[in-house]
């Protein structure tokens, strides 16, 4: 599988895309991104490339019909319907029989095509688009294997493709290349300096047990992954939206600094935000959102988290993950901002962030519940249940990442990021990244390479 840490994806298709892309007459380059993202996927998943392509054919065809139909609605439900049946199908083979039947990306594609969809009969896609562009945009490689969960409309601000495309001036290709070979570069130093090394701590945890842990060390365990699974899916984002600033997309943020939330539904908004806009478009707010009384709200909630549960995967463990989630976001909606104190809210909703989102992350992380079981009895040793067979296991772990550990909190304030945006440009950040991004490739080169954790959902 080529992924975009991959030293074969970033010394050989990555740049010979990009020169391709430029090097390809303006009318035709559409089909130049079409082409290389097959491609892409076909190396990746070459089995399942046809059930890419029939689905891209027929949401084609669907959403030309609902243009032109006059009853919208009743085709809008049935390709949805369609669509929806084919993602649960999938995941159901994948996790139940066999991973390999899950084609790659399935669970971003199809959020692509039932939003495309939607946003067709809604007429908010005002012309009828090529056949080109519609494939292109559900295919694109940056985006087709994780995200993040682009519409159509910022597909189309894209001035270099489609029919208002014009040749750029080489000053602009190259700073459309510089500047998305900057954000590409720092996704990579997250990806594999900080979440893959982060991952080895975590492994380390498995192999000790989880009913063996000393209680410091299932807390580090705990911050640990919520770490790594942040800088692993940070990380695939800003290369996926450095690759598209390349060939002049907007910028596509997907991670909005989300550990300055005052909250858990503030978290996720800012958290996968591509996604949880989603939601909120196509789901929660179609259902009535919060223009409604009490208990339709809370029922929106609930189908709104038990669909992002089963979406991340159909496991007990991530359905459990988005029933916590629904309970700790009503709490806070209908409580603890509304009947506490301003202050005491405001520590409160800081306190279900930097506490009970570690632990719902062990939830989504752990699938079998006895493991489960023995790494809570550990975070609360009070259950009784468990002994430390090394109390000070805690130390040694620490002496062998802390200094990831170090660097993954220090990124987590949003004045480090800021600073990157702001000053990207400068040549003294230009110096950084590029020796940040040689470091990068001798870590890969002397590793067997860690896929992106959000591939296998």
């Amino acid at each position: 599988m080529i992924n975009f840490s991959d030293l074969t994806f970033i010394f050989r298709f990555l740049p010979v895309f990009v020169i391709a892309f430029y090097l390809t007459p303006t009318k035709f380059k559409t089909w130049t991104l079409l082409v290389g993202s097959l491609v892409f996927y076909g190396v990746g998943d070459i089995r399942m490339l046809p059930v890419l392509l029939g689905a891209v054919v027929v949401n084609y065809l669907f959403s030309r019909a609902i243009r032109g139909a006059t009853k919208k609605k009743l085709l809008l439900a049935f390709i949805v319907v369609i669509d929806a049946l084919m993602l649960v199908e999938f995941k159901i083979l994948g996790q139940m029989v066999d991973n390999s039947l899950m084609p790659l990306g399935i669970s971003f594609f199809v959020f692509k095509m039932i939003s495309f969809q939607a946003d067709t009969y809604m007429e908010k896609i005002t012309e009828d688009p090529p056949f080109a562009d519609v494939a292109a945009y559900f295919c694109m490689f940056p985006q087709i294997l994780s995200g993040p969960i682009m519409r159509f409309s910022d597909y189309d601000d894209n001035d270099l493709i489609g029919k208002d495309a014009y040749k750029p001036e080489l000053k602009t290709i190259l700073s459309n290349i510089e500047d998305g070979l900057k954000f590409f570069v720092l996704g990579l130093f997250m990806k594999v300096m900080i979440a893959d090394h982060l991952s080895m701590l975590w492994n380390d945890i498995g192999t000790i047990g989880y009913e063996s842990l000393s209680t410091p060390l299932a807390w580090i365990g705990a911050v640990t992954y919520s770490m790594q699974l942040y800088y692993d899916f940070w990380g695939y984002s800003l290369m996926a939206a450095g690759i598209g600033v390349m060939i002049g997309f907007p910028f596509v943020v997907n991670f909005d600094q989300p550990y300055r939330a005052k909250s858990v539904s503030d978290f996720y908004r800012r958290w996968h935000a591509t996604l949880g806009s989603w939601f909120k478009d196509y789901i929660y707010i179609p259902m009535g959102g919060s223009k409604v009384k009490a208990p339709r709200i809370i029922f929106n909630l609930l189908v709104v988290w038990l669909i992002t549960g089963f979406w991340h995967g159909i496991t007990l463990n991530f359905i459990l993950w988005g029933l916590i989630l629904f309970v700790i976001i009503v709490s806070e909606k209908f409580i603890v901002f509304k009947l506490l104190p301003k202050w005491l809210g405001f520590i409160v909703g800081k306190l279900h962030v930097f506490v009970l989102i570690p632990l719902t992350w062990v939830i989504f992380a752990i699938p079998k519940m006895g493991m489960m079981e023995d790494y809570f009895c550990r975070l609360f040793p009070f259950f009784g249940e468990g002994i430390a067979v090394n109390g000070s296991d805690y130390i040694k772990k620490l002496g062998l990442y802390g200094g990831f550990l170090l660097l993954g909190l220090i990124l987590l304030i949003p004045g480090v990021y800021g600073l990157f945006e702001k000053n990207r440009k400068k040549p003294v950040v230009t110096i950084i990244l590029f020796v940040i991004f040689w470091i990068c490739v001798y870590s890969l080169s002397n590793s067997a390479g860690n896929p992106f954790m959000y591939l296998r959902f």
